[in-house]
C-alpha cells in the first residue's frame, strides 16, 4: 500500500471517529509499531484461523500478513461498512464479516468457526460496559485452542478486562509509545489451560 492510500485510510478513520467517537474509541488508526507489536504475539506456526476483531483500516491485518500468516487464515470482523468494503478489496482471500464483533458467539456459531490459533482485537473495550467486555473475552477464550492468546490493546494502565472475574490472567506485554495515544498490549490466557 502506498503512502497516499495509507493517508486516505487515516483520513477516513479520523472522519469516522469524529462522527462516532464512542464506537471508534480512538482518534487515529493503530500505528505500524502498535500493529507489529500486536502481530508479534501471534505464533504463525500454530495451525488454525486468526480472528481479528474490529479490523478497521487494516493496520493489524497488514502486520499479521507481514508476520508470515497466510491471508486465507484470517477472519476479519468489522462493523463499519466503508472499512469492511476496503478490507474485502485489500484482502480478498480473508474471510470478512460486516458485523458487530461483540456478537462474536453468534457469528462463530452461524459460520462454524474452527478453534482459533489467536484472537487479536482492536476494539475500544473501555467504551463498553463491564459485562460486554467480560462476555467478549469469555467468548473469545472459548473459541481459542488451549493456551492460544486473546490479544487486546488499551489506552489505560490497567487491563481493559479484570481477569479475576473470568479466571484468566491478563499479561501486560508491551507499551507502545509511538501510537496516538500511547497503547498497552494485553494478552489473556485461560488459567485452566496455561502451563
Amino acid at each position: 500500500m502506498n503512502a497516499l492510500t495509507e493517508f486516505s485510510h487515516s483520513l477516513r478513520f479520523i472522519a469516522t471517529a469524529t462522527r462516532y467517537p464512542l464506537k471508534m474509541g480512538a482518534i487515529w488508526p493503530s500505528s505500524p509499531e502498535l500493529a507489529k507489536a500486536m502481530a508479534d504475539q501471534v505464533d504463525p506456526q500454530i495451525e488454525g484461523p486468526i480472528i481479528e476483531l474490529g479490523s478497521g483500516t487494516g493496520s493489524i491485518t497488514k502486520a499479521l500478513i507481514e508476520r508470515g500468516i497466510d491471508e486465507s487464515r484470517l477472519i476479519l470482523i468489522e462493523s463499519h461498512p466503508h472499512f469492511f468494503s476496503d478490507l474485502c478489496a485489500r484482502y480478498p482471500k480473508a474471510y470478512c464479516f460486516c458485523e458487530d464483533a461483540f456478537a462474536l458467539q453468534n457469528i462463530a456459531e452461524r459460520n462454524d468457526f474452527p478453534k482459533a490459533a489467536a484472537i487479536i482485537s482492536g476494539l475500544p473495550l473501555r467504551t463498553q460496559s463491564k459485562t460486554q467486555r467480560q462476555n467478549l473475552v469469555r467468548t473469545g477464550l472459548r473459541l481459542l485452542k488451549p493456551e492460544a492468546p486473546f490479544i487486546q490493546f488499551s489506552y489505560g494502565l490497567d487491563p481493559p478486562v479484570d481477569g479475576r472475574d473470568l479466571n484468566v490472567q491478563p499479561f501486560p506485554v508491551k507499551t507502545i509509545w509511538k501510537n496516538i495515544p500511547p497503547a498497552r498490549i494485553w494478552v489473556y490466557r485461560d488459567l485452566a489451560h496455561s502451563g
